[in-house]
């Protein structure tokens, strides 16, 4: 890793980047492009522009490299018996993995962006919602939960001809969420690029943003591509869960939620 030799010789944004790197590398698992360009008042494009300096394609990499170095180091030391440090196990680790997926997504939570999302998901009149094949699932899922918090919420999938229902609505007061869950993204970016031109706003979320490009969409929430593809689903399913949270916490949301527990009640008794 030329970690050392970037804060020493690199740019002054490198220089800076570096430094917090080394100094902060038990952080490293809660931390994303855009958070870290936050705290050291950089773009989220010029960290990027730095990882990739560096051999990177993504945040997620170079914390699987110090991943690794720290097997390496661990490996080396003699084993600890039951009388000494926890051993590790593979439920252990699973564990710590889902952790640090729902971690990534809470830290999300915190960002300017994160807001300017829920009000976009608030005011629209009207929500459509895109995944991958490989989201059909979470995206029903999270189709049939953000209808208990707001109305005129209209599931795409992933079919191409489904997309078509999308341009009877008013573009100016649609908004058009794509989850990216993972597999080919071409459709999912060719109904984006296609949506933003006939003046419809975007909502981008992924863990591959590198993979679609800063003008991909109008609003981007961003999370780091974990190592397991199922711990990304995690990641995305967490964001939706926060994300509900959000907006059941408004008052027209709990004032819905509130008048379907009624009419389920009523229904079933």
């Amino acid at each position: 890793m030329n970690l050392t030799r970037a804060m020493k010789a690199g740019t002054p944004s490198e220089r800076k980047i570096a430094k917090y790197l080394i100094e902060h590398l038990d952080e490293l698992p809660f931390e994303t492009a855009q958070t870290l360009a936050a705290k050291l008042g950089l773009s989220p494009m010029t960290v990027g522009r730095f990882l990739r300096s560096l051999g990177y394609r993504q945040f997620s990499d170079i914390r699987a490299d110090l991943r690794h170095a720290e097997d390496v180091a661990s490996a080396d030391q003699p084993a600890i018996a039951e009388s000494g440090e926890r051993q590790s196990n593979p439920v252990s680790q699973l564990l710590a993995q889902q952790i640090q997926a729902i971690q990534t997504a809470f830290d999300m939570t915190s960002q300017p962006i994160w807001r300017v999302a829920m009000n976009e998901i608030t005011s629209a009149a009207d929500v459509f919602l895109a995944t991958s094949p490989e989201g059909i699932g979470a995206g029903r899922h999270f189709h049939g939960r953000i209808l208990e918090c707001r109305g005129h919420v209209h599931y795409l999938g992933s079919d191409s001809a489904a997309y078509l229902a999308l341009w009877d609505y008013e573009p100016a007061q649609t908004l058009l969420v794509i989850m990216d869950c993972g597999g080919g993204l071409s459709p999912l970016q060719r109904l984006s690029a296609t949506a933003r031109k006939a003046g419809y706003r975007t909502l981008l979320i992924t863990t591959r943003f590198y993979e679609w490009g800063p003008e991909s969409a109008d609003i981007c929430l961003a999370m780091p591509q974990a190592q397991n593809g199922g711990q990304s689903l995690l990641q995305l399913v967490s964001l939706m869960e926060f994300t509900l949270c959000a907006l059941s916490a408004d008052d027209n949301g709990r004032a819905r939620a509130k008048n379907l527990t009624t009419l389920k009640r009523s229904l079933s008794s």
